[in-house]
C-alpha cells in the first residue's frame, strides 16, 4: 500500500522502496501521530536534523500550510527531513510499520484520543505497529476536556489520571504491545513547552492539566 505525501496544495503517492530511500539518509525516524497542522513536527525536524520527522494526521489541509513550509530552501525556513503524511489510525498503510524509533501522540482528539484513553486494541496496535521494537512512545493527555461544559466526544469518558493509567491501562496496553514505564500529571510549564498549536489554543487562559504517558514497544501484536 502507498502512502499519500503533503507538499502544500499538492499531494503524491509514495511506495515503500521510495519512503525507505527517503528515510534512509537519518540517523533515525520519530512519528508524529495525530499530528493537526503538523507545526510540532515541523519544529521537531528543525531541532534535530539528523533525524527524519513523520506528520501524520486524517486531515490533509491540517497538513499544507506546514507541508509547504517545509518544502522551502533551508534559507527560508525548510526542513527537508520532515514529511507529512495523510492517514488515518484506522486506515495506517502497512508501509508505515516498523519503522520508528520515537512515537509522539500529543494531545489527541477523535478516534485516537478515544483509543488511548480507554485502551482500545485496535488503537493501540496500529499505533505500536508504527514502531521498531524498544521504540519510545510518548502520550500527552489534556485533561481539561472534562472541565464543564464537556465536549460531546467526551462525556462517556472515563476521568484521565496516573491512577487510572496504571490501574485500567497497563494490562491494555501491553496487550497491544505496548510497556507502560512511567505516568505522571505533567505541570503548567512542561504542557506549555509542548509546542503543539493545540497546546498553544488550550493556553490561552492557562497551560491545560494534562497527564503523560511513557511507554515502549515491546512487541508484535498487532501483526
Amino acid at each position: 500500500m502507498t502512502i499519500t505525501v503533503v507538499h502544500g496544495k499538492q499531494t503524491e503517492s509514495c511506495d515503500l522502496a521510495r519512503l525507505r530511500d527517503a528515510i534512509a539518509p537519518y540517523d533515525g525516524v520519530t512519528i508524529d501521530l495525530g499530528a493537526g497542522d503538523g507545526r510540532w513536527a515541523y519544529r521537531y525536524a528543525l531541532e534535530h536534523p539528523q533525524r527524519c520527522v513523520i506528520a501524520i494526521d486524517p486531515v490533509r489541509e491540517n497538513l499544507r500550510e506546514l507541508s509547504a513550509k517545509a518544502a522551502a530552501k533551508p534559507a527560508r525556513g525548510g526542513a527537508a527531513n520532515a514529511l507529512y503524511v495523510v492517514a488515518s489510525i484506522e486506515q495506517m498503510p502497512d508501509a508505515l510499520s516498523h519503522i520508528a524509533d520515537e512515537i509522539f501522540v500529543t494531545l489527541p482528539w477523535g478516534s485516537l484520543m478515544r483509543g488511548v484513553i480507554l485502551g482500545e486494541p485496535a488503537a493501540l496496535e496500529a499505533s505500536a505497529r508504527r514502531g521498531r521494537e524498544g521504540a519510545r512512545v510518548r502520550i500527552v493527555l489534556n485533561t481539561r476536556i472534562f472541565d464543564d461544559p464537556v465536549p460531546i466526544e467526551a462525556r462517556d469518558l472515563p476521568d484521565v489520571t496516573p491512577d487510572y493509567v496504571r490501574n485500567a491501562l497497563t494490562s491494555r496496553y501491553a496487550a497491544a504491545g505496548l510497556r507502560i514505564d512511567a505516568t505522571r500529571e505533567m505541570d503548567a510549564d512542561e504542557v506549555a513547552t509542548l509546542g503543539t498549536t493545540w497546546a498553544k489554543k488550550l493556553s490561552h487562559r492557562r497551560p491545560p492539566p494534562s497527564v503523560l504517558i511513557e511507554a515502549t514497544v515491546v512487541g508484535d501484536a498487532g501483526g
